[in-house]
């Protein structure tokens, strides 16, 4: 893995930026394995699942190239683990490629973004297989955290943090890029701004979607950066039952709680 300047200004300009090399290709083969398995054996067989800890993709969850990358894209000394997501998407009984519920997950400032460490989640978009065009990819707009943040700073507005704010209840004066689907080999992975509009997409592939969101603050910022402010107690029940699975030298990453 290689991180430049240039992987940090993409994150800041774009709200996105592909790193390389993140993970081996046997660990993403093992981490592919039991996605399969939870699927199978979890109590859903499609769609996204939060705050599990299937053994296999926990060690996905505090892989030290993760963290450094999550280091790097906010500037930061330390950082921990937020929450994280799996999505799973099988094949669909259409041809029609189509973008689905546009969103912003959670908004941040200018002023948030641009601290150091910056006030923010990194969100670490794992790709556990390949992704090419029509696998149920992810589509993003990109620069529209900053367009967002603009418009809160230029009519005094506060972010949403509290929960995702849909596309349609955006002011409709704002300017934006076209959707970009965001395309991956295995072992890459994106890092994302939770702010940007983005979306899914149907999966008209013959192939499952296998991705993994992992969100990262940085240490002592867990609370002012955390959004679904109803699921925290979810979320902190996860990051402690995480203890058990997590290796001796990577719990600094369950450090911090809401």
């Amino acid at each position: 893995m290689n991180i430049t300047a240039q992987h940090v200004d993409q994150f800041v300009d774009d709200g996105l930026t592909l790193i390389d090399d993140v993970f081996s290709d046997d660990e993403m083969s093992a981490a592919s394995t039991a996605f399969d398995h939870w699927y199978t054996h979890g109590e859903k067989t499609d769609g996204i699942t939060q705050y599990f800890d299937e053994p296999g993709l926990t060690d996905v969850l505090q892989h030290p190239h993760l963290e450094e990358a999550a280091k790097r894209m906010l500037g930061a000394e330390a950082v921990v683990l937020n929450s994280s997501a799996l999505l799973f998407k099988r094949p669909e009984q259409t041809t029609d490629w189509t973008q689905l519920s546009q969103h912003v997950d959670i908004m941040f400032s200018h002023e948030e973004m641009q601290e150091t460490p910056r006030r923010m989640l990194a969100m670490m978009m794992v790709f556990v297989d390949d992704l090419p065009a029509g696998r149920g990819n992810t589509f993003v707009r990109l620069g529209s955290h900053r367009v967002i943040a603009d418009w809160l700073r230029d009519n005094g507005e506060q972010p949403v943090k509290a929960q995702p704010t849909k596309f349609e209840d955006l002011p409709t004066e704002l300017e934006f890029t076209k959707l970009t689907p965001v395309v991956a080999k295995r072992g890459q992975t994106a890092a994302f701004s939770t702010a940007l509009v983005h979306c899914g997409s149907t999966n008209i592939d013959t192939q499952s979607r296998k991705i993994m969101f992992v969100n990262f603050c940085a240490l002592g910022m867990m609370k002012q950066t955390s959004g679904n402010h109803n699921l925290r107690d979810i979320r902190s029940t996860w990051r402690e039952r995480l203890n058990a699975s997590f290796h001796p030298d990577r719990r600094h990453l369950l450090l911090d709680n809401e």
